[in-house]
């Protein structure tokens, strides 16, 4: 990529707002794992600022900021969290980042079981529907978003049950004793909404799938809180699963292969083996990737 220096400012004639990109080099345009970084700032016609800020294919996100208070709000929250006058704009940049959904699918609650949970679910429903056409855009290509039938539904079941959270079909059952105790953790939607947009057969290599899953979840739509699992270089494997498997696959996307998640995806799709793939495609085992990525772990500790 060439390197850029560049401004790009828009005011309207209303002089309502005014619209920033900015970009100085490829180093500040891009955040230490080689992510690209978009930011957009916007005037509010009565005072206050608004940033816009979008990281790789993490959800982008406002600050608002208006007589010193600052707030930040998600792309997939309710644009109703906005002041009335910033809705419009945020409308525009929301648009202009790729932040509305190209398919609007449907989510249905249930919380008769836990209606304790209703509040959480709600705030987990707007991820669901922000976040399923993005994964199957990421996974299947743009084209297969299109192809979401206009009647699909996902459903959200909130159980009084032990462990954490599964999805089968199109439902996802989440335990409300668990979100009791962890009320921040919105990911676990995301990654049981990514196993809806895999809808894989069966699957052998477990652990490569779910590290697949989580890889979406921790370095795609969680990129920015750095949430990431501890690798112990001399106990942890790369069947480890889950977040473990995750920071691999992460090393594998940014050093050997780009497209390496929406290939494995396709292994799984047609039944076949990643240990397999992984071989005839790059030459090497996966417990050899799994050696120089070791080996490339500095001494900060990556814990979640």
């Amino acid at each position: 990529m060439k390197r850029l220096l560049y401004g790009i400012c828009f005011v309207a004639f209303c002089a309502t707002s005014c619209l920033c990109f900015s970009q100085e080099n490829d180093q500040n345009a891009k955040n230490e794992e080689g992510k690209e970084i978009v930011k957009i700032e916007k005037d509010l016609p009565s005072g206050g600022k608004i940033l816009f800020q979008k990281v790789g294919q993490e959800a982008a996100f406002a600050t608002l900021d208006v007589d010193g208070k600052k707030v930040e709000i998600d792309a997939f929250e309710p644009i109703s969290r906005f002041p009335e006058e910033a809705r419009p704009i945020v409308e525009e940049v929301w648009n202009q980042l790729g932040e509305i959904p190209k398919k609007t699918i449907k989510v249905e609650i249930d919380v008769t079981e836990a209606p304790d949970a209703e509040e959480w679910a709600e705030r987990a429903k707007s991820r669901v529907l922000y976040w399923y056409p993005k994964v199957v855009a990421m996974l299947d290509g743009e084209e297969a978003v299109d192809k979401i039938p206009e009647d699909f539904t996902i459903k959200l079941i909130f159980k009084d049950m032990d462990g954490v959270a599964y999805a089968a079909g199109r439902s996802i059952t989440v335990s409300s004793r668990y979100i009791k105790r962890n009320p921040l953790d919105f990911g676990l939607v995301v990654h049981e909404t990514t196993h809806v947009a895999q809808a894989y057969p069966r699957v052998r290599e477990t652990w490569a799938m779910e590290g697949e899953t989580d890889y979406i979840r921790y370095f795609v739509t969680e990129a920015r809180s750095k949430n990431h699992w501890r690798v112990d270089p001399e106990r942890s494997k790369y069947t480890d699963s889950y977040g473990i498997t995750a920071s691999y696959y992460d090393w594998i996307v940014r050093n050997v292969d780009a497209d390496f998640i929406k290939k494995i995806h396709g292994v799984f799709r047609s039944r076949g083996s990643v240990e397999k793939f992984v071989v005839e495609e790059y030459g090497k085992s996966c417990q050899e990737l799994w050696d120089e990525f070791i080996k490339s772990l500095d001494n900060q500790t990556r814990q979640n």
